[in-house]
């Protein structure tokens, strides 16, 4: 009997670097199937919130340039500045709130979905575009017309730098181009600065 238990044992000895390689094999195999599909479940939830980080923010800048519309066309209405491009109907009060009520709610998506820098920016931006609604219904503002005008650009440039660094996306960080857009609302515009010192007589 003690034979054929030795005789077992020493086959088990045998066989046991063996079994301990298959064992070996389907844990290495379980780790990395469950490391892989781990890492592609964190893809697809990073894909996923990047698509509503890119919603949040596409549709919180459509109801800020949407309150800056109404105010610059109730502004030009006051006679603050001279419209040139306005084709569309009677622009009220009414208008402009509703326009804001939009943008706070598109706010809380921010909030929630972007980061710091993101979130500073947007408040940064309807910030300056507050202060355009204020001088567009009559109020006082600490900011002339056309400091606001410009102020506004600025912080639409400053927030699309913030969304587009958050999301990885390339850029240029200048707000040239935005600010070049917002000029047109100013009191005095660039072109018809050149205009006038063109016009003017040499003495």
């Amino acid at each position: 009997m003690f034979s054929e238990i030795g005789s077992g044992m020493r086959l088990f000895l045998l066989q046991l670097p063996a079994l301990i390689g298959v064992l070996i094999g389907a844990l290495a195999t379980y780790i990395t199937t469950t490391v892989q599909e781990r890492s592609r479940w964190r893809r697809q939830q990073a894909a996923r919130w990047d698509e509503r980080r890119i919603a949040a923010y596409t549709d919180y800048a459509h109801a800020v340039k949407r309150v800056i519309s109404v105010a610059v066309r109730l502004a030009a209405k006051r006679g603050v500045y001279e419209d040139d491009f306005w084709f569309g109907g009677e622009i009220t009060e009414a208008d402009l709130l509703m326009a804001e009520e939009e943008r706070t709610t598109r706010w809380e998506a921010v909030l929630m979905l972007g980061d710091d820098a993101v979130v500073a920016a947007a408040r940064q931006w309807h910030d300056v575009a507050f202060r355009l609604m204020r001088l567009a219904l009559g109020q006082t503002s600490d900011l002339t017309w056309n400091e606001a005008v410009r102020a506004t650009g600025q912080a639409r440039g400053r927030f699309y730098t913030a969304a587009r660094r958050d999301l990885g996306v390339k850029f240029d960080e200048s707000s040239a181009p935005y600010e070049w857009q917002m000029s047109k609302w100013l009191t005095e515009r660039p072109e018809d600065r050149k205009t006038a010192v063109a016009s003017d007589p040499v003495v």
